[in-house]
């Protein structure tokens, strides 16, 4: 075939194009089956990502309930820096857990050992805020064990009540000359 306006043969152009239409579908194939690959990689990594999210959900719940659980200070007790307000407040708490746990339902444990002038012996602050937040630990977490349990009865009740005893050795209701000591 001859191009009578330019002069020349189409022929080879014509087989060029052709190649490079064949080419270019060769190419258009590569990069639709390249394409396929990526969608079916792109949902496969949503659907993972979907299952690291609920993964990390789970996690955080679970770190949410160990740090409830494991929360080893129930309240502030440190009686030498707390304001006064809160140092009214802790013991008010300390005193009704005192008279409502410790004298009602351990009475033969205690005997004589705790004195009614007990908030005025700083010994005896901490020892019974020491073993209240042992038997909050121990009694008031949503798992507590019998092992806490045992250790709270055996070995830090009876010690709490050993020392409290010397401190409190001179002290009697009807002559108490025990001063109020808040430090």
């Amino acid at each position: 075939m001859t191009n009578e306006i330019q002069g020349r043969d189409d022929t080879p152009a014509v087989a060029a194009l052709a190649i490079q239409v064949a080419r270019l579908r060769h190419d258009h194939e590569i990069l639709a089956r390249t394409l396929n690959d990526l969608t079916a990689t792109q949902r496969r990594h949503t659907s993972q990502l979907a299952h690291v999210a609920e993964i990390r959900q789970q996690i955080q719940q679970i770190l949410t309930i160990l740090d409830t659980e494991n929360d080893t200070s129930p309240a502030r007790w440190f009686w030498l820096t707390m304001p006064d307000d809160e140092h009214a407040a802790k013991l008010s708490e300390l005193t009704d857990w005192v008279e409502t746990v410790l004298r009602t339902q351990y009475p033969r444990y205690l005997g004589d050992q705790i004195k009614p002038c007990w908030p005025n012996h700083p010994e005896a602050r901490w020892e019974l805020t020491w073993l209240y937040q042992l038997w909050t630990l121990t009694y008031l977490t949503t798992r507590p064990t019998p092992r806490e349990a045992g250790d709270w009865h055996d070995r830090w009740t009876p010690g709490v009540l050993r020392r409290l005893t010397q401190v409190m050795t001179d002290c009697a209701p009807a002559n108490c000359r025990c001063q109020p000591d808040f430090d």
